[in-house]
Protein backbone atom coordinates (compact mmCIF):
# COMPACT_ATOMS: atom_id res chain seq x y z
CA UNK A 1 0.00 0.00 0.00
CA UNK A 2 1.40 3.19 -1.15
CA UNK A 3 1.33 6.57 1.31
CA UNK A 4 -0.79 7.53 -0.48
CA UNK A 5 -3.23 5.01 0.20
CA UNK A 6 -2.61 5.00 3.70
CA UNK A 7 -3.96 8.60 3.59
CA UNK A 8 -6.88 7.87 1.98
CA UNK A 9 -7.94 4.60 4.21
CA UNK A 10 -7.24 6.64 7.34
CA UNK A 11 -9.08 9.76 6.23
CA UNK A 12 -11.82 8.13 4.46
CA UNK A 13 -12.39 5.13 7.76
CA UNK A 14 -11.37 7.50 10.73
CA UNK A 15 -11.82 10.80 9.83
CA UNK A 16 -15.26 10.56 7.67
CA UNK A 17 -14.22 11.82 4.67
CA UNK A 18 -15.70 11.12 1.48
CA UNK A 19 -14.02 11.26 -1.75
CA UNK A 20 -14.73 13.42 -4.51
CA UNK A 21 -14.76 12.25 -8.23
CA UNK A 22 -11.84 12.94 -10.30
CA UNK A 23 -11.23 14.85 -12.16
CA UNK A 24 -13.09 17.83 -10.26
CA UNK A 25 -14.07 20.59 -12.56
CA UNK A 26 -14.64 24.31 -11.32
CA UNK A 27 -15.85 26.52 -13.81
CA UNK A 28 -13.99 25.62 -16.87
CA UNK A 29 -11.33 23.93 -15.30
CA UNK A 30 -10.29 20.26 -14.31
CA UNK A 31 -8.28 19.12 -11.55
CA UNK A 32 -6.75 15.73 -11.29
CA UNK A 33 -5.19 14.99 -7.65
CA UNK A 34 -4.26 12.13 -6.59
CA UNK A 35 -6.90 12.07 -3.84
CA UNK A 36 -9.60 14.38 -3.42
CA UNK A 37 -11.56 13.96 0.03
CA UNK A 38 -14.20 16.55 1.52
CA UNK A 39 -14.93 16.35 5.23
CA UNK A 40 -18.63 14.50 6.75
CA UNK A 41 -21.34 17.05 8.28
CA UNK A 42 -19.49 18.94 11.03
CA UNK A 43 -16.16 20.04 9.51
CA UNK A 44 -15.84 22.13 6.66
CA UNK A 45 -12.41 20.54 5.70
CA UNK A 46 -11.43 19.98 1.94
CA UNK A 47 -8.26 17.78 1.32
CA UNK A 48 -6.08 17.16 -1.41
CA UNK A 49 -3.36 14.14 -1.57
CA UNK A 50 -0.71 14.84 -4.21
CA UNK A 51 1.84 12.60 -4.48
CA UNK A 52 5.07 13.26 -5.18
CA UNK A 53 7.15 11.42 -7.96
CA UNK A 54 10.28 11.70 -9.86
CA UNK A 55 7.98 13.00 -13.17
CA UNK A 56 6.24 15.48 -10.84
CA UNK A 57 7.68 18.79 -10.86
CA UNK A 58 7.61 21.00 -7.92
CA UNK A 59 6.37 24.01 -10.41
CA UNK A 60 3.53 21.74 -12.20
CA UNK A 61 2.10 20.80 -8.40
CA UNK A 62 2.77 24.85 -7.17
CA UNK A 63 0.87 25.87 -10.18
CA UNK A 64 -2.41 23.35 -9.88
CA UNK A 65 -2.41 23.90 -6.39
CA UNK A 66 -2.17 27.87 -6.48
CA UNK A 67 -5.26 27.40 -9.17
CA UNK A 68 -7.29 24.72 -7.21
CA UNK A 69 -7.47 27.37 -4.48
CA UNK A 70 -8.23 30.57 -6.44
CA UNK A 71 -10.65 28.76 -8.64
CA UNK A 72 -12.53 27.98 -4.98
CA UNK A 73 -11.89 31.67 -3.86
CA UNK A 74 -13.43 32.98 -7.28
CA UNK A 75 -16.75 30.15 -6.48
CA UNK A 76 -16.67 32.41 -2.95
CA UNK A 77 -16.17 28.48 -1.77
CA UNK A 78 -16.05 28.60 2.55
CA UNK A 79 -14.04 25.10 2.64
CA UNK A 80 -10.37 25.31 3.86
CA UNK A 81 -8.16 23.08 2.03
CA UNK A 82 -4.93 20.84 2.96
CA UNK A 83 -2.87 19.56 0.59
CA UNK A 84 -1.23 16.25 1.74
CA UNK A 85 2.13 15.60 -0.22
CA UNK A 86 3.06 11.96 -0.25
CA UNK A 87 6.04 9.34 -1.49
CA UNK A 88 8.43 12.04 -2.68
CA UNK A 89 10.36 14.53 -0.02
CA UNK A 90 8.63 17.71 -0.56
CA UNK A 91 11.14 20.69 -1.60
CA UNK A 92 10.88 23.68 1.30
CA UNK A 93 10.02 25.70 -2.29
CA UNK A 94 7.27 23.87 -3.15
CA UNK A 95 5.77 23.94 0.56
CA UNK A 96 6.16 27.44 1.50
CA UNK A 97 4.70 28.37 -2.54
CA UNK A 98 2.05 26.92 -1.60
CA UNK A 99 1.61 27.00 2.38
CA UNK A 100 0.54 30.40 1.34
CA UNK A 101 -2.76 29.30 0.13
CA UNK A 102 -3.25 26.18 2.01
CA UNK A 103 -2.31 24.18 5.10
CA UNK A 104 0.38 21.76 4.23
CA UNK A 105 1.12 18.42 5.40
CA UNK A 106 4.36 16.85 4.01
CA UNK A 107 4.12 13.35 4.72
CA UNK A 108 6.73 11.94 2.20
CA UNK A 109 6.97 7.87 2.28
CA UNK A 110 7.42 6.59 5.66
CA UNK A 111 8.59 2.92 6.17
CA UNK A 112 8.79 0.19 8.28
CA UNK A 113 6.02 -0.75 11.46
CA UNK A 114 5.26 2.21 12.47
CA UNK A 115 4.85 3.44 9.79
CA UNK A 116 0.76 3.66 9.60
CA UNK A 117 1.02 5.24 13.38
CA UNK A 118 3.53 8.15 11.66
CA UNK A 119 1.23 8.88 9.27
CA UNK A 120 -1.67 9.21 11.70
CA UNK A 121 0.64 11.49 13.65
CA UNK A 122 0.46 13.73 10.99
CA UNK A 123 -2.92 14.05 10.25
CA UNK A 124 -4.05 14.13 13.17
CA UNK A 125 -5.56 18.12 12.89
CA UNK A 126 -7.83 16.70 10.37
CA UNK A 127 -8.95 13.69 12.62
CA UNK A 128 -11.95 13.60 15.47
CA UNK A 129 -10.12 14.04 18.88
CA UNK A 130 -10.68 10.47 20.62
CA UNK A 131 -13.00 10.86 23.93
CA UNK A 132 -11.11 9.61 27.26
CA UNK A 133 -12.50 6.66 28.24
CA UNK A 134 -15.15 7.43 30.80
CA UNK A 135 -14.45 8.00 34.97
CA UNK A 136 -16.87 5.23 35.53
CA UNK A 137 -14.09 2.75 34.00
CA UNK A 138 -10.94 4.56 35.35
CA UNK A 139 -12.90 4.79 39.16
CA UNK A 140 -13.04 0.93 39.29
CA UNK A 141 -9.27 0.35 38.48
CA UNK A 142 -8.81 -2.12 41.68
CA UNK A 143 -11.72 -4.72 40.48
CA UNK A 144 -10.12 -4.40 37.15
CA UNK A 145 -6.75 -5.38 38.23
CA UNK A 146 -8.22 -8.33 40.66
CA UNK A 147 -10.12 -9.94 37.71
CA UNK A 148 -7.06 -9.76 35.94
CA UNK A 149 -4.90 -11.09 38.64
CA UNK A 150 -7.28 -14.10 39.78
CA UNK A 151 -5.45 -16.95 37.88
CA UNK A 152 -2.40 -15.68 39.61
CA UNK A 153 -0.82 -16.92 42.73
CA UNK A 154 -2.04 -14.47 45.62
CA UNK A 155 1.56 -13.36 46.24
CA UNK A 156 1.99 -10.78 49.44
CA UNK A 157 3.83 -8.47 47.38
CA UNK A 158 1.00 -7.97 45.01
CA UNK A 159 -1.06 -7.67 47.39
CA UNK A 160 1.12 -5.02 49.15
CA UNK A 161 1.22 -2.93 45.98
CA UNK A 162 -2.16 -2.85 45.12
CA UNK A 163 -3.52 -1.42 48.56
CA UNK A 164 -0.11 0.99 48.33
CA UNK A 165 -1.64 1.95 44.88
CA UNK A 166 -4.47 3.39 46.66
CA UNK A 167 -2.43 6.12 48.29
CA UNK A 168 -0.95 7.02 45.03
CA UNK A 169 1.82 6.87 42.50
CA UNK A 170 4.96 7.51 45.54
CA UNK A 171 3.94 5.18 47.86
CA UNK A 172 4.10 2.66 45.14
CA UNK A 173 7.41 4.27 43.85
CA UNK A 174 8.92 4.10 47.14
CA UNK A 175 8.01 0.93 48.26
CA UNK A 176 9.56 -1.10 44.97
CA UNK A 177 12.66 1.48 45.58
CA UNK A 178 12.79 -0.23 48.87
CA UNK A 179 12.42 -3.89 47.91
CA UNK A 180 14.49 -3.41 44.98
CA UNK A 181 17.26 -2.46 47.38
CA UNK A 182 16.33 -4.79 49.81
CA UNK A 183 16.97 -7.54 47.63
CA UNK A 184 20.20 -6.06 46.25
CA UNK A 185 21.43 -6.03 49.02
CA UNK A 186 21.00 -9.28 49.93
CA UNK A 187 22.37 -10.65 46.57
CA UNK A 188 25.54 -8.85 47.29
CA UNK A 189 25.64 -9.92 50.99
CA UNK A 190 25.57 -13.93 49.38
CA UNK A 191 28.20 -12.72 46.67
CA UNK A 192 30.38 -11.35 49.55
CA UNK A 193 30.17 -14.64 52.16
CA UNK A 194 30.50 -16.90 48.96
CA UNK A 195 34.19 -15.44 47.87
Amino acid sequence: MTTAETVFEILTKEGGYLPLGKPIRIGSQAFDFTHMLVAGEKANDLVIVIELTGASEDTQVTRSVLAFTRALDVLGSKRSVTAVLTSGQADNDLVNSISRVCRVLPVGAPTGPMAGEIVRDWLAVLLPLKSPPPVEHLADWKANLEKQLEHTDDEPAVARFVHLAEEGKEAVEAELALEISTLADKVLEDGAAQS
